[in-house]
């Protein structure tokens, strides 16, 4: 649930419970109390501007000690300047951002990790395939990891694989 906080906690929890079980709700949160007394299955954190990776294992531990799921989000970077005006940037520093949250969420020992990508070239989180288009708007992923050309379009779904496989090699 993206905005948890847009209805009081005793409201979450009465809706939630009427879904039974086998139905796990993650609230948008990096508080695991927050999530626990809105009833909650677990929490996570979607914003790449304001999570920065830095309270992932914090978070974790704390919904771990509740008996919650925690799924950090991790994301390539943001920036929608030409799109809204929006002047706070998360630069993809060709790619290191990106290992730099999927790391940290590694270290956190979740129990999923999210991606904030959605498609979302209008905030500049996408990981999708990308090359340059004549008089588009952003950029594309050359240089990132190195790479150039063709090999750089898939860049960021080349890297996701690397850091799934080394956040399952962590169980």
């Amino acid at each position: 649930m993206y905005d948890s906080t847009i209805h009081e906690d005793d409201a979450w929890r009465a809706a939630l419970v009427r879904l039974g079980r086998g139905v796990r709700v993650f609230a948008h949160t990096s508080f695991a109390g927050k999530a626990r007394k809105g009833g909650f299955q677990g929490l996570y954190t979607y914003d790449v501007l304001v999570n920065d990776g830095t309270s992932f294992r914090r978070m974790c531990n704390a919904a771990h000690r509740l008996r919650l799921a925690c799924a950090p989000s991790v994301g390539p970077g943001f920036d929608s300047f030409r799109a809204t005006g929006e002047m706070r940037i998360r630069p993809r520093s060709d790619g290191r951002w990106y290992d730099h949250m999927w790391s940290a969420a590694v270290r956190a020992a979740p129990d999923v990790v999210t991606i904030t990508s959605y498609n979302e070239w209008h905030e500049g989180t996408q990981i999708e395939p990308a090359r340059a288009a004549a008089g588009g708007l952003y950029a594309t992923y050359e240089g990132a990891w190195g790479l150039s050309g063709a090999r750089a379009e898939h860049a960021y779904l080349g890297r996701t694989a690397y850091w799934v496989k080394r956040l399952r090699g962590t169980r």
